[in-house]
């Protein structure tokens, strides 16, 4: 990756860290939502009709389920487009990003909801870490045209703006929970693929047929 590259990655990552850490500090050991919070709750009531079954529809894309067979699927996907950098990204990314939220930030914050820990948000976490590796493989993809390749990663970044809202909407998380999981996301994603690509540039480089593995393992720049 580009030296201007790897700046803009250390830059994502002192923002979502900053993020993360100032919301910590201000919601950790509450069991309920702020000012703040619930100023930004009341702008997106999903709590009857039409615009509670989306949500309740939207909301569920983060449970196991959903977010194993996403996975699953953009292994698949990554593997045939992308091919060795592309699938272990998604291997790597997804579940560090989750790990860092479930395993980490939440014991230690101790932010609850419904006697539950909700900070950084699970759900939102699976669903922008994977809407995010999705975007750094669809950006590299040299198959695509420059307007293809922004027209689909905007309309992830629209898909992970949904979830999060109908979260917020249908009370499952307050907007600093939500937030939060997008600052793990964007602190986790650009290291990752740092990571991955230096070790396939390694592997490629130490190759007894350095074209072919080139080929099969294509830099994400």
């Amino acid at each position: 990756m580009p030296a201007t590259g790897r700046r803009a990655v250390a830059l994502l990552v002192v923002l979502g860290v900053l993020v993360v850490g100032v919301l910590a500090v201000r919601v950790a050991g509450t069991s309920s939502a702020g000012p703040f919070d619930r100023a930004l709750a009341a702008l997106v009531p999903m709590h009857h009709g039409l615009p509670a079954a989306v949500g309740d529809v939207l909301a569920a894309l983060g449970d196991p389920l959903p977010v194993a067979a996403l996975l699953l699927l953009g292994a698949v996907a990554a593997w045939w487009g992308r091919g060795g950098r592309g699938l272990a990204l998604v291997l790597v990314a997804p579940p560090a990003a989750m790990v860092l939220t479930s395993l980490v930030l939440k014991p230690i914050v101790g932010r609850t909801r419904g006697g539950e820990l909700a900070f950084p948000s699970g759900h939102t976490t699976a669903v922008a870490s994977l809407a995010a590796v999705a975007a750094v493989l669809v950006l590299s993809a040299p198959v695509l045209s420059r307007a293809q390749r922004h027209g689909i990663a905007v309309a992830l970044g629209l898909g992970v703006l949904a979830v999060g809202v109908s979260l917020v909407g249908r009370d499952v998380h307050d907007p600093s929970d939500v937030v939060a999981a997008l600052g793990v996301v964007v602190a986790v994603v650009g290291p990752a693929a740092l990571v991955v690509d230096a070790f396939a540039d390694l592997a490629a480089t130490e190759s007894p047929n350095h074209e072919v593995a080139t080929r099969r393992l294509p830099a994400l720049r």
